[in-house]
């Protein structure tokens, strides 16, 4: 099966061995052998839901044909004609009468009555429009298409658990019945479910002599007992139903229950690596990743984690970079993958550069298409006057392109920004966005700025973030530093606790972004020398600031308007317009909020209560930590 392209559905569907709950008519009558996953939702479609037809012919309503169609496309009827059921996944409605249907009544219609229920000693009647509460079988949340009621005992079925008898002979566990049980009427092995090692609900069945438990779930949709899929294994796999402890041939993980197996290879795979993708992309890494069922032998890395690779189990390697390998299961992490499975998709095509070149040290740039940019890279003393577009810095002596008309400036490093990339602050890919001049908070370090950004729908890295890679040396530490997202830490810096960290474990080194990204040097109009930043905290009156009567601290030389463009109106999320003032000795504005008159580096200015006021955006709150900033004196 190759993926499809479902018209209801907006991403790319794969093929999977089986499905146990379809997204698309969430039918639990059985285990369906063939269906479709999507990645990007994590959720499944049975194979006959995913190629549905877009237009039928139905008895239900023979005066017009009904279409295909998703609540999100539908609003004025979301209850089915037949069975009352809210519609939230795919059906097929009348777009002439209102009519509409949910897709498991066109093809199996519910009964009014079930006479002779296997779960219960009276008849049930199927209720209409009813949601709420637990079925009385499984004690699970109603969550079926149909539900049906005894009106004598007034107990609750789920329309499956009505045909579930008390005691049944199970596919994987023939030896001896299983009795339905609640977990007070019994002593089990590990409280966990034999088949799919989930948590047992309240009620499940159980063999009290071999110690045998499956919950609800697996007696209603039991996994096959063999499957033959090309992804996972060129033979045949069977399931093997018990506790028994192995090592996942596909991702290298352990596991203690139920793998599928082939006997002739001495394979065992857990069941959910059965349906991992072939050829992927990952934000740490520029190429395609492909998955290999064993390594070369040798010592692997893992390129995310940064901990061993077993080389003799599953994992995804580069075909263009020879050492460079992921474990299976960081590779498919929802921070690290984009969901899309590759194979069979042509590379994309390479990439735009983001400026041609018109002659020599002349060149026209895709942000300043208007006006050429001339290089400039010798005797370059700007001493920070002057600003870049992009990344919103002052140039001191780096090389820099100016245009030959107006002032719009970008160093050369900014210049040769890629227009798209692939970056660990985000799985999918990003796209430069430039020269609109608009305020915005960056999604990694939360500094607000107006320069270049790489961007995806409600997030953007400013181009200080975006330059940075996954391993860095930083100035403050010895050893190399990994990034590491998701385990919250406390930076040894400015002590705020961050889940997006530059970590050395070996030292228990951590940085956060804000710290990471800092200028090495800078300026302030208090002091005519340039400032470096310092690593260690230095003893109070050693370096003394007349800024805040304390050291030279971060936040005092900084500000916090040093990545917005002075002398610029900023637009403030499409609404607000302000312009940022760069202060001097002789233009020390009142804040608004505050009200102090601080000697910060910039104020903005806007207009508040029909009146112009300067506003300095935070309430000024002199930061604590390790870094400062110290003079450094430069021999003229």
């Amino acid at each position: 099966m190759n993926r499809i392209k479902l018209p209801t559905h907006k991403h790319p569907l794969y093929p999977t061995p089986w499905v146990r709950s379809c997204s698309g008519c969430y039918r639990e009558n059985d285990c369906t052998k063939d269906g479709y996953r999507c990645y990007e939702c994590k959720i499944f479609f049975h194979k006959e839901c995913a190629e549905s037809s877009l237009e039928i012919n139905h008895p239900s309503h023979p005066e017009h044909p009904l279409h295909l169609s998703i609540p999100e496309k539908f609003y004025e009827s979301k209850n089915c004609k037949l069975c009352g059921k809210t519609l939230v996944n795919m059906f097929y409605h009348c777009p002439l009468c209102k009519f509409v249907v949910d897709t498991v009544c066109i093809k199996n219609p519910p009964p009014d009555v079930i006479e002779h229920p296997k779960a219960h000693k009276h008849s049930l009647v199927h209720l209409i429009n009813y949601y709420h509460g637990t079925c009385d079988f499984c004690e699970e949340k109603f969550c079926d298409r149909y539900l049906y009621k005894c009106s004598q005992c007034q107990l609750k079925f789920h329309f499956e658990c009505s045909n579930l008898p008390l005691e049944i002979t199970h596919p994987f566990h023939r030896k001896h019945p299983l009795k339905f049980l609640t977990r007070e009427e019994h002593y089990f092995l590990d409280g966990k479910c034999r088949i799919c090692g989930d948590e047992l609900g309240r009620r499940f069945y159980n063999c009290s002599i071999c110690k045998f438990s499956v919950d609800v779930a697996c007696v209603k949709n039991p996994p096959p007992l063999t499957i033959l899929f090309a992804k996972a294994h060129d033979h045949q796999i069977s399931l093997i139903p018990r506790i028994i402890s192995f090592n996942c041939d596909a991702c290298g993980l352990a596991g203690d229950r139920s793998p599928y197996s082939c006997q002739q290879c001495d394979f065992m795979i857990h069941q959910s690596c059965i349906d991992l993708p072939e050829i992927i992309n990952v934000n740490r890494h520029e190429h395609r990743l492909s998955r290999r069922l064993q390594l070369s032998p040798g010592s692997w890395i893992c390129g995310i984690c940064h901990k061993k690779v077993d080389w003799s189990c599953g994992a995804y390697s580069c075909s263009i970079c020879p050492d460079y390998a992921i474990h299976s299961r960081c590779a498919l992490r929802d921070d690290v993958w984009d969901k899309l499975e590759l194979k069979g998709i042509p590379e994309e095509p390479q990439e735009i550069k983001p400026y041609t070149v018109v002659n020599g040290n002349l060149i026209r740039h895709f942000s300043h298409e208007e006006h050429y940019l001339q290089l400039n890279e010798e005797n370059i003393i700007c001493g920070g006057s002057i600003r870049c577009e992009a990344c919103v810095l002052p140039i001191y002596s780096q090389a820099f392109y100016s245009c030959v008309q107006c002032d719009f400036i970008l160093h050369k490093t900014c210049a040769n920004l890629p227009r798209k990339k692939r970056h660990m602050y985000h799985a999918k890919p990003l796209t430069l966005v430039v020269g609109d001049m608009t305020y915005f908070d960056c999604s990694a370090c939360s500094n607000p700025s107006s320069g270049f950004r790489y961007s995806i729908t409600n997030f953007n890295i400013d181009v200080k973030c975006s330059a940075l890679s996954e391993s860095i040396f930083h100035e403050s530490h010895g050893c190399t530093l990994y990034y590491i997202y998701g385990n919250g830490k406390h930076c040894i810096a400015c002590g705020n606790w961050s889940y997006s960290t530059f970590n050395c474990d070996d030292c228990k080194f951590v940085l956060d972004l804000k710290c990471v990204v800092l200028p090495k040097t800078t300026r302030h109009w208090y002091d005519e020398h340039i400032l470096s930043l310092c690593y260690e905290n230095p003893t109070k009156g050693e370096h003394w600031c007349d800024i805040c009567e304390e050291t030279f601290h971060t936040k005092c030389v900084l500000g916090d308007f040093s990545l917005l463009m002075p002398g610029h109106v900023i637009t403030y999320y499409g609404k607000t317009r302000f312009e940022v003032i760069q202060t001097h000795p002789g233009f020390l504005p009142r804040c608004y909020i505050c009200p102090s008159r601080r000697a910060v580096p910039f104020v903005s200015k806007t207009e508040l209560r029909e009146q112009r006021i300067n506003i300095d955006a935070v309430t000024w709150v002199t930061a604590t930590g390790a870094f400062v900033y110290n003079k450094l004196y430069v021999d003229r």
